[in-house]
């Protein structure tokens, strides 16, 4: 074994990643969405106003403990980011693909709403699958559906008539007045 491969066993033999990478990255997420949204408020300091750092990090703080505390997760995470980011790659690689056939214009999905809306969906459906995945009930949850379609089709033919009723019954056209009185 190499000295880095060495290095790398004794991050692993260390916990390094299964408490403090996902530590950091779960306190650094959150920390950073709760400076963002400023939930806890704000503090005035001269004439500027921030959010409350010691609040905002302190609940990062809390939020990050029970998230390493709960294996399962650190797990998923584990599991879930390398294919995040390797979905993240392939999307890079259609971009350099797709960008070669355009002009020597900067490439950009600015003008083109389908192909955003498009792969925002697909990217969004990828990562959904990623982390089920993560968590063992992707397989459950194929199984299911292909298991037997006699079995599927009566609760999704009742689901179905059940959901057309109530679209039915909810969504008609209000009635009118019948004129000015």
């Amino acid at each position: 074994m190499t000295a880095l491969g060495e290095a790398v066993q004794f991050l692993i033999d260390f916990g390094f990643f299964d408490v403090i990478l996902p530590f950091l990255l779960v306190f650094t997420v959150v920390f950073g969405i709760l400076e963002k949204t400023k939930i806890f408020g704000t503090e005035k300091v001269g004439d500027k106003e921030f959010a409350k750092k010691n609040i905002n990090s302190m609940i990062a703080f809390v939020i990050a403990f029970f998230t390493i505390a709960a294996k399962e997760v650190v797990m998923a995470l584990q599991l879930s980011l390398p294919k995040v980011a390797l979905t993240l790659i392939i999307v890079v690689c259609f971009m350099l693909l797709a960008g070669s056939f355009m002009s020597d214009k900067e490439f950009s999905f600015e003008n083109r709403k389908g192909w955003k809306i498009t792969l925002t969906f697909i990217m969004f459906i990828a990562i959904i699958l990623i982390f089920l995945d993560a968590f063992g009930w992707l397989t459950p949850i194929i199984d299911w559906i292909v298991f037997d379609e006699s079995v599927l089709l009566v609760p999704l033919v009742t689901l179905a008539v059940v959901i057309g009723t109530i679209v039915f019954v909810v969504g008609g056209k209000p009635k009118s007045s019948g004129g000015d009185e």
